[in-house]
């Protein structure tokens, strides 16, 4: 009980959170679908207020809470009326959910418009031989889905320029011996009812050639757009129109036309001049985006009959376009194209699905209620298995977000591809009718201190007054203590979320669409919370009140089944991500289910971890028995899961082999020693599937370790040896060169630092020695 009490309170603070802070009636509303005004000029309070806030209640004497308008007329339905109601009016406040029931009948015998178009290049001459034999079958099988069908054709080939077509001499017109003329479209036969379609059919093809280009894309979108968007074609208005395009070739989009000098985007209007689409060389190739407006506005269901090569192509293109569209096999043969006709004329008759061309800023949803006791199964925002004359019920659900300026009425359509459309308006409640309503305003009331009018019981001020009583003069800061955030100590939470008034705070809206800014201090926003990887504010799963994600709210607010948890609501709470459709264990039971996500065991991978290089059809274990008995016996005679063969030379080409696995080597019995070398060829299936084996090839010769060489190994010893003997006499005679030539240079930087004197040695004796007589004299020369 206690719990239930807070979480009560929880709900209730919320909620009122994001009705508090508003200052007019027509802000108060458009807030939230939970929030209501009090245009009670006696009320004291904060005038914006939850319904939840029962207190509230009691103080205010006039509400205003603006209900929504719901008009829905249902209708009887018949041979050509198949959906109800016939219209949806809706009346709703942003971010307000409405939830209404439409109900379509698959008709007994809904008229068919059926329109055969043909690729009439020269791959196809087969095919058209074999469609002269088939017109009264093909008659036939259209008349086995409704009696009141009529059918016309047409054929394309491609834009009659370089590079598509070969230019020189009479080649555009006479492309090949008997050959009809290049052609982007040529409309061949009017949509014919009853018994003349057949014979109709016939004579035009009699007199048909085949034509030729020499590129291998076809100009084919050309010619599906000008079928659609050609009222002179025949197209009843009500009808389950359909195209049935023939081909064996890839197509030309936008963008190609740039090759040939054309640049200017098609314009999707019909170019039809005498039966001939005579712009083609002037606008470019239509975009896949720009085919599918066109077919969804024209109401065209398109069936792709290609061949086997293409159907892979053809398959991934079927996927963005959001008709009924069917891909099937061509095979030459005339009456599988009666029976592909009947066939995929039937699967588009059991699938009954909702296509919304809602505008931006509106919100569909659609939730189909197929009956699986009669046979129906979901098939996207539809059901398939739905026989003729049965009911199939959907749930679609309609929001708005928020009121722009400007925008706030819209129209468009539920298209029920192949039958018709069911047309929706909704208009929003963006104001209350005491704001627009001259009588309940109150011009330079008292109450305003006759400087302001009072609308919806609120003070709306005047030449720069403001307050609830219009008592403050602007740009005068008054009483800013009071607008201070307690937490955060910054004015209104920061100056680019508010300004304080009159010591109130009112917020600043922000400037981009869809978020929101309010509280008593401005502190709530309802985009400052965690996002995800994608940076989308709460994961886009829940909503984002004052910095915290609730996951129990949609991202506008309203209430919602809880489906995803944690700070930023980006886990969901199911585990079944983690599961296949066919299985209860969880993540293949090769890995761990985090955040509906499976993180898979080394060497597993894909969505569900039941991917593996090593195991499942890759698995080499289990085809060494067969290998052995193939690889003895030389012949694929053993009883083996796949085809196996023995390469024709000694080793398997793997160059021209394409996907495959080198498995580890088994020992091979009739050489010891030996090892036999095969592989595993496969099909990638990407990663939400395992790859699919197909081959299983064999090298003929066996593995074996050769001998060893003594020679080589002897003269390589002995080579070594000498090498590494004169590898060091050499580094010897380069270290011994480098020290001999730093000594030398040292002696030289000695010398001729030295000093030496002029004088005789100490040392020195002269070699003479010189005596005198003492008896001699020097002779006297008187004597």
């Amino acid at each position: 009980m206690l719990f239930l009490v807070f979480l009560s309170v929880a709900v209730l603070q919320t909620v009122q959170g994001q009705c508090s802070g508003f200052k007019k009636c027509s802000t108060c509303i458009t807030a939230s679908p939970d929030c209501r005004w009090c245009k009670d000029k006696e009320y004291s309070v904060e005038r914006c207020s939850s319904k939840l806030d029962v207190s509230s209640t009691v103080n205010c004497k006039a509400w205003v809470d603006p209900q929504k308008d719901v008009e829905a007329p249902s209708q009887e339905f018949t041979d050509t009326e198949q959906i109800s109601p016939k219209l949806i009016k809706l009346k709703i406040r942003p971010g307000e959910d409405h939830t209404e029931t439409i109900t379509v009948r698959s008709a007994e015998n809904y008229p068919l418009d059926f329109y055969y178009l043909m690729d009439f290049s020269q791959s196809m001459k087969d095919d058209l031989q074999m469609l002269k034999s088939t017109a009264t079958g093909i008659a036939e099988s259209l008349g086995n889905v409704s009696t009141d069908y009529t059918l016309g054709f047409g054929t394309f080939v491609d834009k009659p320029t370089a590079p598509y077509a070969d230019t020189a001499g009479n080649m555009i017109d006479e492309p090949c011996t008997h050959c009809s003329a290049v052609h982007s479209f040529n409309h061949i036969m009017d949509l014919t009812g009853g018994s003349n379609a057949k014979s109709e059919l016939s004579t035009k093809l009699d007199g048909l050639k085949i034509s030729s280009n020499i590129d291998n894309p076809e100009g084919g979108f050309d010619a599906l757009v000008q079928a659609a968007v050609c009222q002179s074609i025949g197209w009843r208005a009500t009808s389950r129109k359909v195209v049935f395009y023939a081909t064996d070739a890839i197509f030309h989009t936008a963008g190609d036309g740039k090759l040939a000098g054309i640049i200017k985007a098609n314009e999707g209007r019909c170019g039809l001049t005498g039966n001939k689409y005579s712009r083609s060389l002037d606008e470019d190739y239509p975009s896949i985006g720009q085919l599918n407006d066109i077919l969804i506005k024209q109401k065209i269901i398109p069936i792709f009959a290609v061949t086997s090569k293409m159907q892979n192509l053809y398959d991934a293109l079927s996927d963005q376009l959001t008709q009924l569209s069917q891909v099937g096999l061509l095979d030459g043969s005339s009456q599988t194209v009666i029976n592909l006709i009947e066939e995929q004329l039937n699967a588009i008759v059991s699938r009954t699905k909702l296509n919304p061309q809602a505008p931006s800023g509106v919100t569909v949803e659609v939730t189909p209620k197929c009956n699986d006791k009669i046979g129906q199964e979901v098939d996207g925002a539809g059901c398939k298995g739905v026989r003729k004359g049965e009911n199939v019920v959907f749930d679609v659900n309609f929001r708005v977000d928020e009121c722009v300026e400007g925008e706030n009425k819209y129209n468009f359509n539920i298209d029920v591809p192949g039958i018709a459309a069911l047309p929706v308006e909704i208009e929003m409640i963006c104001s209350c009718a005491c704001e627009n309503n001259q009588a309940e305003i109150e011009t330079d009331s008292s109450t305003c201190d006759k400087r302001g009018d009072l609308i919806c019981g609120a003070c709306e001020c005047k030449n720069n007054t403001y307050g609830s009583r219009c008592e403050c003069d602007r740009g005068k800061n008054v009483n800013a203590d009071k607008c201070k955030n307690p937490k955060s100590g910054l004015i209104c939470s920061g100056e680019n979320n508010g300004m304080c008034i009159c010591g109130q705070c009112e917020c600043i809206p922000p400037s981009k669409k869809g978020y929101k800014r309010w509280g008593a201090y401005c502190e709530c926003s309802n985009y400052e919370c965690k996002r995800n990887t994608d940076y989308e504010i709460c994961s886009n799963n829940g909503y984002c009140n004052c910095g915290k994600c609730e996951c129990d709210k949609a991202p506008n607010g309203a209430s919602q089944v809880v489906k995803y948890t944690g700070d930023d609501c980006g886990c969901p709470i199911s585990n079944s991500t983690c599961k296949k459709e066919e299985s209860d264990v969880l993540c293949s039971g090769n890995g761990e289910c985090e955040c509906g996500k499976c993180l898979c065991k080394k060497e597993h991978y894909g969505q569900f971890c039941d991917i593996c290089q090593d195991c499942g059809p890759l698995d080499c274990s289990k085809y060494t028995e067969c290998v052995k008995c193939v690889y003895l016996a030389e012949a694929p005679q053993c009883n083996c899961s796949h085809p196996v063969d023995v390469s024709a030379g000694d080793r398997v080409d793997t160059s021209k082999l394409g996907r495959h696995k080198q498995c580890v080597p088994i020992d091979d019995p009739k050489n010891e020693g030996c090892s036999i070398i095969y592989y595993l060829h496969y099909k990638d299936k990407g990663t939400s599937q395992q790859p699919e084996l197909t081959h299983i090839y064999i090298d003929r010769k066996p593995d074996c370790p050769s001998a060893p060489n003594i020679i080589a190994i002897v003269a390589g010893v002995i080579g070594g040896i000498l090498g590494i003997g004169i590898l060091l006499l050499v580094i010897w005679k380069i270290v011994t060169h480098f020290v001999d030539k730093r000594e030398y240079e040292k002696f030289l930087e000695e010398r001729s630092k030295a000093k030496w004197n002029s004088g005789l040695s100490p040392l020195y004796k002269e070699p003479m020695t010189k005596y005198t007589n003492p008896l001699y004299t020097a002779a006297n020369p008187k004597i």
